[in-house]
């Protein structure tokens, strides 16, 4: 029992780690992406485009390191759970980017909002929601067949 601890603690170790470096790059692209652009540049462009890769990074890093710490996972249950995570959350962030651009398409619409777009956007809105449900269904589903489905929960209610 000693060995996984003690891998699960280099992991851990790992993980902060990375964090930290992320951390450290992201403050050096906040500070450089200061420098006075104009905003339609290509350059500013970049930076934001920088920013945005860098704060995910932080986020999914930290993200890994609360799942890490909470879910009590076997080496045998880490080695099937951190692939489906990493698909899980592939697949999450792909429909995050449609709940984003139907955000984005609300607000562009906001001022002149007619019944019929504001019922395309509700009902675009309630699709994702139920692709996400599904989404959860499907990995409760995976994960249960490599864990304890107490473990799985576990993970679903981490990740809310």
């Amino acid at each position: 029992m000693k060995t996984v601890k003690k891998t699960d603690q280099m992991n851990l170790n790992r993980i902060v780690s990375l964090f930290a470096v992320a951390l450290i790059l992201l403050a050096g692209v906040a500070l450089w992406a200061q420098s006075p652009r104009s905003p339609d540049s290509p350059e500013a462009k970049l930076d934001r485009g920088n920013l945005r890769a860098f704060v995910e990074l932080a986020l999914k890093t930290q993200k890994a390191i609360i799942l890490a710490q909470n879910m009590e996972l076997t080496e045998a249950e880490g080695a099937e759970f951190w692939p489906l995570q990493r698909d899980y959350q592939h697949e999450l962030t792909r429909l995050d980017d449609q709940r984003l651009a139907n955000l984005k398409d609300y607000a562009t619409h906001y001022e002149s909002m007619t019944d019929q777009k504001a019922a395309e956007l509700v009902k675009r809105s309630l699709d994702l929601e139920k692709k996400r449900t599904e989404l959860k269904r499907k990995y409760f589903k995976k994960m249960s067949k490599e864990m304890p489905a107490k473990k799985a929960a576990r993970f679903f209610q981490l990740d809310n």
